[in-house]
């Protein structure tokens, strides 16, 4: 099982810190041809978002896991984007 833990300045999964994809970052893999697959990970942890769900990201080749967050639109800096539910498609 993944544990995710989320403090002010950093998250990480199973204790190692997870990287930040935006939307455009996204699109930026694709026009470059890099492949990339994604899952939807189901917050168990109590609180404000449970039973939410955030979109994680692999590049083929490499270990690092992304996490899907808006661009920054204020000072605090990223929000990682959460969904209701998963999305039915597969990439």
């Amino acid at each position: 099982m993944h544990q995710i833990i989320v403090d002010q300045y950093l998250i990480l999964l199973d204790g190692k810190p997870m990287c930040l994809i935006t939307r455009s970052g996204l699109d930026q893999w694709e026009n470059d041809g890099i492949s990339f697959s994604y899952r939807y990970d189901l917050i168990s942890d109590e609180g404000e978002y449970f039973g939410k769900y955030r979109c994680l990201y692999e590049r083929e080749g490499t270990p690092e896991i992304y996490v899907l967050v808006e661009s920054p639109s204020s000072p605090e800096g990223f929000s990682v984007i959460l969904f209701d539910h998963p999305a039915r498609t597969l990439h």
